[in-house]
């Protein structure tokens, strides 16, 4: 189970005037977390003015922010609820001080979004949900405030909560839960209000008890592990590698990678001060200490080493301009992701154009949302499908501010395939249809991608399936990649770029073969799940089955068919999955194959079930001769 945190983070977002500074000084002032003397000095200042106590005063610091009522430099809010502490940080609303409500909103877990029930929807509103979508916080309780102003109506609040709940759905993020409230008046904020008697859920502080528990309750040995490192110091002759844990799980034993430089070493002990644990989580401040000293820098990401960030140096990402300071094609500027800084060119890009340099021709000013291409001098470790916002967000800085903060592309890979297509070329109609092929073949289509550290045993399991398929008169085609490496990508090194530019092409492969109904084996290491994510768009996502031919590293450097662990620990092959570059196993394949305890036999009656299981083939026969002389066991693998 999760531990629970020092402090549950939420950050509290809104329009302009939408309440929010009302709201946190409300829950302080209901859970007595304000001393009398400063409520009294509120209490005389709004006397001094010829107005009525305002809360909101409370929490806006600065006599500028009183004199003109908006909140302009982040405030952040601490107190205690049902044993648990909370920090809620006040994230301004107006354009100008989007650059505050960035650095409000990094390192938070959910996020409270204000609406004024009068006002409704407004472009902030808008503006904040995507900066939301962009910072990686995903989990939205959205507060419907001043119900008091429509005299509380459940027409007035459905009619928001719809609207709302739509809007969140469209930037990928989740409506946790919709709560009516009056924050000035005080009505369902920690108690129900006998004003909303059409309420049935909970008062907003039990709410967002409920949705903190409910992430608290998953499990952090599902999460990948991803610890930031901050520094690296000597104490007693020992170097002691120090920074926070930003998801899953970390033991006393585990190996563990360095991304990007790809050292590997295994955990000693692990120390949270002022002791030694046997277990640290994600949220965690810790120093780990390794059998094997490695020398890196501030700036990695350490993982497990079958479960690795990427590592290239070109990402693509979606950024809001939080300066302005106007945006110089060709400069140099800093790009930061976690405690990693490196100089970049930052190239502005329209997706929906063919990817160039600065297409965009209308100025970036302080709030545009822009899509970058960024390219840095040194290698970039990072996460883009999985992992927490601290290793899938990024800031971009120049010498003296903070101009741009975004998260990389999901579908980074699939968006430049699809931009860069000649729009002068039109697909030729006509030819006989996929159906056609399957009915005359007598089975249907599919591509069968196995995954796996190199010598993990997706060749031999190829050659075995083929063997069977073909035997038994299904229409088959293996494709193996070092084959395919010789032809049609021999013009490819070994790049992040490069190979997903191969694994691309493997799948254009695959998909010409599957439309003339056959079942496509395909043998490929395709170490990054953004890349397999890529094919499976290309291929289409009910005819790819990813199947993860899993052996642990060090069963695979035993093995090494090819000696290619031997030349990579020399150091004469450069670039090597498992050693010099990380591999990420598939996290729900259709099919788990462990090469270390199944025999090829087996494993090839596991494929055969997963296509009979899917309506692919029918009941399959036993396995042949055929397969049987082109088998070789497991322990010659």
């Amino acid at each position: 189970m999760r531990k629970s945190k020092d402090l549950r983070r939420i950050v509290v977002v809104g329009h302009v005037d939408h309440g929010k500074s009302t709201l946190l000084a409300r829950i302080m002032l209901q859970l007595e977390c304000i001393p009398e003397d400063k409520i009294q000095r509120v209490q005389d200042y709004c006397q001094s003015k010829g107005s009525s106590f305002e809360p909101a005063f409370l929490l806006d610091a600065f006599h500028e922010e009183q004199e003109q009522g908006v909140s302009i430099e982040t405030t952040q809010a601490k107190f205690e609820f049902k044993g648990n502490g909370y920090l809620l940080v006040d994230a301004p609303g107006h354009l100008e001080f989007l650059k505050n409500m960035t650095t409000g909103a990094s390192g938070t877990e959910t996020a409270l979004l204000l609406v004024d029930c009068q006002q409704g929807i407004r472009s902030q509103t808008l503006r904040h949900l995507k900066v939301l979508e962009i910072l990686g916080l995903s989990e939205i309780i959205v507060v419907i405030n001043k119900m008091d102003e429509v005299a509380y109506s459940q027409e007035a609040f459905d009619k928001i909560s719809t609207s709302i709940k739509t809007l969140i759905s469209a930037e990928n993020l989740h409506c946790q839960a919709v709560v009516p409230v009056s924050a000035y008046l005080n009505e369902n904020i920690d108690q129900p209000s006998a004003k909303l008697p059409w309420y049935k859920g909970l008062p907003l502080l039990e709410t967002l008890a409920a949705v903190c528990d409910k992430q608290e309750e998953r499990d952090d040995e599902n999460d990948p592990f991803r610890m930031i490192l901050q520094d690296v110091y000597r104490f007693e002759n020992k170097r002691h590698f120090a920074g926070r844990v930003v998801s899953g799980q970390i033991k006393p034993g585990s190996a563990i990678l360095f991304s990007p430089s790809g050292k590997i070493s295994t955990v000693t002990s692990i120390e949270k001060y002022p002791n030694q644990v046997n277990v640290a989580s994600s949220g965690e401040s810790i120093a780990l200490q390794l059998d094997e000293q490695v020398y890196v820098e501030r700036g990695e990401i350490i993982s497990f080493p079958d479960d690795a960030p990427e590592v290239d140096k070109e990402i693509l990402g979606r950024a809001i301009w939080l300066s302005q300071e106007p945006f110089i094609p060709g400069a140099t500027y800093t790009v930061k992701i976690g405690t990693m800084e490196a100089p970049a060119t930052v190239h502005l890009i329209d997706t929906a154009e063919d990817l160039a340099e600065e297409p965009i021709k209308e100025p970036i000013t302080n709030g545009s949302f822009v899509d970058v291409l960024i390219r840095s001098s040194v290698p970039l470790a990072f996460d883009r499908s999985i992992g927490p916002a601290e290793t899938r967000c990024f800031v971009i800085c120049s010498e003296t501010s903070t101009l741009a903060a975004g998260s990389i592309d999901i579908h980074a890979r699939a968006r430049i395939q699809k931009s860069a297509r000649n729009r002068n070329i039109t697909a030729e109609k006509g030819y006989t249809e996929r159906q056609k092929y399957e009915t005359k073949n007598g089975h249907r289509g599919t591509v069968l991608w196995l995954t796996g550290l190199p010598g993990a045993g997706k060749s031999s399991l190829a050659k075995a399936l083929e063997h069977h398929l073909f035997a038994n008169d299904y229409h088959v085609v293996a494709l193996d990649a070092d084959n395919l490496r010789a032809g049609i990508s021999s013009d490819l090194g070994f790049s992040a770029k490069d190979r997903s530019e191969n694994i691309r092409r493997i799948g254009q492969v695959a998909k010409l073969f599957l439309d003339t109904g056959s079942i496509v084996i395909v043998a490929c290491i395709s170490p990054f799940s953004a890349d397999r994510e890529a094919v499976r768009n290309i291929v289409g996502a009910d005819d790819f089955k990813e199947i993860f031919v899993y052996c642990p590293i060090e069963a695979c450097q035993k093995r090494d068919p090819k000696g290619l662990y031997q030349q990579a620990n020399s150091g004469k092959l450069k670039s090597m999955t498992g050693v010099t570059s990380s591999y990420q196993p598939p996290r729900l394949p259709a099919l788990k194959l462990d090469s270390t305890v199944m025999s090829i036999e087996e494993e090839v009656q596991a494929v055969l079930e997963l296509l009979l299981a899917g309506g692919i083939i029918e009941k399959p026969n036993s396995l042949t001769s055929a397969t049987k002389a082109g088998n070789k066991n497991k322990s010659s693998r």
